[in-house]
């Protein structure tokens, strides 16, 4: 699987604000042009999140779409997946890539330090985020802007994707940042209309 195209256009997945049945939703934006799916579901137990996952994961199989689970390497290796992301306060990479060496890892990247320890870790992509301000997530950290991607992506030696309050109106803004692709949630998860806002997204940024 080559993980740089797979990082094109990587759906955040939070099934709690679905506006669609779930495997509507899942068709709606692999057929729209989704090439990758994290399951975050960041507030649900790990139980939950693995029934999910098992659900989700028939259901891309045939789609050439890059599974990612968030947070837990456990349930990425019970289910199939292609990957986990890590975070701080998860296992280090490095543990991850020994024991899991088929997994893909990623990691995020929000300063300097991150970058630094992202390029020892062995991980395999970053996030680069938050680049605006998101209300999918309670913990955000410092917001970026396009040009404060830019300068991260000019320090790690990985695949890098913007993440963080990303839509089809600003996502042209980061064209020019170094990235291979940006990462979505809510502008998508939130849509009546997956589809048409995965086309979008595409269309403006691809």
């Amino acid at each position: 699987m080559d993980i740089r195209r797979c990082l094109k256009l990587y759906l955040v997945l939070e099934t709690s604000v679905l506006r669609i049945p779930l495997d509507d939703f899942i068709m709606q934006v692999t057929d729209g042009g989704v090439t990758a799916i994290q399951l975050r579901d960041k507030t649900h137990s790990a139980a939950r999140r693995f029934a999910a996952a098992k659900y989700i994961k028939p259901l891309i199989d045939k789609k050439d779409t890059l599974f990612i689970i968030n947070n837990n390497a456990d349930i990425a290796v019970a289910v199939g997946a292609h990957g986990v992301h890590l975070g701080p306060d998860d296992l280090p990479p490095a543990i991850v890539k020994k024991y899991f060496p088929g997994l893909y890892v990623g990691v995020s990247c929000n300063n300097n330090d991150d970058c630094a320890a992202a390029n020892e870790s062995g991980a395999d992509y970053a996030g680069a985020g938050p680049v605006f301000f998101s209300a999918t997530k309670t913990d955000l950290r410092t917001v970026l802007e396009p040009e404060g991607v830019k300068n991260i992506t000019e320090k790690l030696n990985m695949p890098t994707i913007a993440i963080g309050g990303i839509n089809a109106e600003n996502a042209v803004t980061l064209k020019n940042c170094g990235v291979v692709g940006i990462a979505v949630s809510a502008a998508i998860c939130r849509s009546e209309t997956p589809y048409e806002t995965v086309q979008a997204l595409r269309r403006f940024y691809l």
